[in-house]
């Protein structure tokens, strides 16, 4: 969720010794309640014999040659959402009381019993059978060649380009019995496969805006001192780490926090390189942190192109929160990398992070009209996320109003923001003080500059409005987004890309820092001995109402960039803006403790 940027090259780093290298309140079920306690007592019994793990339920390496599809098993949708939302609200009883993942997925998922027949039934065609550690869907993979013979029919394909360097497989229309076994569905039609024999040019540089009827706004703060130069920053094109660290109150959240959080970036389809986060860590002033990099279905070996996306994302990341565990999941682009994305995000070996980061999202119209079933097994997934402890935080877009375009009438919105076990990020455009404090704040609206490009959102159709929105949404359905924060293009966010200072605008910005800021706050719990935070929305939208300093309410602004009537920024919660900006200076003071 990328939008347009300004690039420029890093000059000669000023550093002793010479040159250095160049850059170019809620209702809650007494069902819900009773099983939360159940699966809490179950979770923290010690010395009780512990159930054999079934030798099905594990996630595969990438292999090479093999194509993955996804197929839903049988679970339990409604009891465990019941269950996420009754952990994930303040007042609960069982408020972050989370569930270890294999006691959730035993509970909500597939039984054995389930896995057995249908494991036996894609055995059968010669293909590999794996389930997910959440027990609420499969990897069916096998070579081109298993696929055809399982199939009686060859897979369609469609080759990559160099700007998308994807093979993407079809299904036939019509599959064998054996392949959707009862009480089974195939989730997506296609998949893809990464082909790194066109997947190392580097992207074209993206233009700048084209100028608009107003002259683009200026970085009116005083930016600390670099150890690189570069006419963006002589410019004053861009923000620096420190001074939106200043702004939003996280230089004071770091200064006190502890503990080593665990953040896991979710990168579908992008690449990033290890030079180029150095380079952004030396100029900006913060130790470039290890990335423990784990690849996706599809993705054998790691994408060799540097994306502005999945660079923004750790950088930004890094500069938040350094000393943090920073893990990459590289998985396809697409929606069943979402799906693999969180899955191997969850099924980690020394466990879940604390936070998890998404900057991608689609259309939610056309991914309901085109598969139902994989909506609610993602939705399933992310609950059973918060259901365990981990936050997870998307990025709302940057369409506006009306993610889905011209051909979707009215307002429309991305998935899996508009999931309600997902922390939807907005996005804002910020001015600041010669002391980089907030002047003022609006929504992110860059079309009167020539960019169209706005923070996403609206009110939903289709999602019903969660708990945590009550008394903030007075419609029926979801809005998004949850939160919001700096996301325009010039003054933006600095990334370095292949060597190259650019500006970059988006809530692909806004999101990860976001998370990262949450993270710290995880982080200083657990060392606490206290369980991390899960789902984030009922503390903010609580305390957003219990304590106005919490966060920067935005009042003025629009996210329309279709004339569809939506949105504008008002008093209190709305949704160009969501509850605002976090000040993360006063609001971590105001987390419920576990119930």
């Amino acid at each position: 969720m990328k939008a347009k940027s300004s690039v420029t090259t890093i000059g000669t780093p000023r550093t002793p010794g010479g040159a250095g290298p160049r850059m170019r309140p809620a209702g809650r079920s007494a069902l819900a309640a009773l099983v939360t306690a159940v699966l809490l007592a179950a979770a923290c019994m010690s010395g009780a014999p512990q159930p054999q793990r079934n030798p099905a339920v594990f996630i595969p390496a990438a292999s090479s040659g093999e194509v993955t599809f996804y197929l839903a098993l049988p679970s339990s949708p409604a009891a465990l959402a019941e269950a996420a939302v009754n952990v994930s609200t303040p007042g609960s009883p069982n408020y972050r009381r989370f569930v270890a993942l294999d006691a959730a997925a035993s509970q909500f998922g597939a039984t054995d019993a389930q896995i057995t027949t249908v494991a036996d039934a894609i055995k059968g065609r010669s293909l590999n059978f794996s389930v997910d550690p959440t027990r609420l869907f499969a990897r069916v993979s096998g070579s081109i060649d298993q696929w055809t013979a399982a199939l009686g029919a060859p897979l369609a394909q469609h080759p990559g380009n160099a700007s998308h360097p994807f093979t993407t497989y079809t299904l036939p229309r019509q599959l064998p019995a054996a392949l959707q076994p009862a009480g089974t569905a195939v989730l997506l039609p296609t998949t893809q496969v990464y082909d790194p024999s066109i997947g190392g040019s580097p992207p074209p540089n993206t233009p700048p805006p084209t100028p608009g009827t107003v002259p683009l706004p200026l970085n009116t703060g005083t930016p600390p001192p670099t150890n690189c130069s570069a006419p963006l920053l002589q410019q004053r094109r861009v923000y620096t780490p420190p001074q939106i660290q200043t702004a939003y109150g996280i230089d004071r959240l770091r200064a006190a926090a502890s503990g080593t959080p665990a953040i896991t970036i979710l990168d579908l389809g992008g690449g990033w390189l290890p030079g180029d986060l150095n380079l952004a860590a030396e100029c900006f002033g913060y130790p470039a942190p290890p990335i423990a990099q784990t690849q996706g279905d599809g993705v054998v070996t790691a994408i060799a192109k540097a994306s502005g996306e999945t660079s923004l994302d750790l950088q930004t990341v890094a500069a938040v929160a350094p000393a943090a565990r920073l893990r990459l999941v590289q998985t396809t682009a697409g929606s069943g990398g979402v799906l693999d994305g969180f899955s191997r995000a969850l099924g980690e070996p020394g466990g879940p992070p604390d936070v998890v980061s998404l900057s991608y999202g689609r259309c939610l119209v056309a991914e309901n009209e085109a598969a139902p079933t994989y909506l609610a097994v993602a939705d399933s997934v992310l609950a059973m996320t918060a259901l365990i402890g981990v936050s997870s935080f998307v990025a709302a877009g940057d369409s506006g109003s009306n993610t889905c375009g011209s051909h979707t009438p009215g307002t429309s919105l991305s998935y899996p923001a508009v999931s309600p076990f997902v922390t939807a990020v907005g996005g804002t455009r910020l001015a600041l003080s010669p002391a980089n404090t907030r002047t003022s704040e609006t929504v992110w609206n860059d079309s009167v500059y020539g960019a169209k490009a706005a923070g996403g959102g609206a009110v939903g159709h289709r999602t019903p409005r969660p708990a945590f929105q009550n008394g903030a949404n007075d419609a029926q359905y979801r809005a998004i987004p949850d939160v919001s924060a700096l996301a325009d293009i010039v003054p933006g966010w600095p990334v370095v890309i292949n060597s190259t200072l650019q500006t970059v605008g988006g809530t692909s910005g806004s999101t990860p820092l976001t998370a990262a800021s949450t993270a710290l706050v995880a982080g200083s719990e657990r060392h606490a001995g206290r369980p991390p935070l899960g789902l984030a929305n009922g503390w903010f939208y609580t305390a957003a109402v219990s304590n106005s300093s919490t966060f920067y309410d935005i009042t003025e602004g629009n996210n329309d960039l279709a004339a569809v009537g939506c949105c504008t920024a008002a008093v209190g919660y709305d949704p160009a803006s969501g509850l605002g900006a976090p000040n993360w200076a006063t609001l971590p003071a105001t987390l419920p403790a576990p119930g």
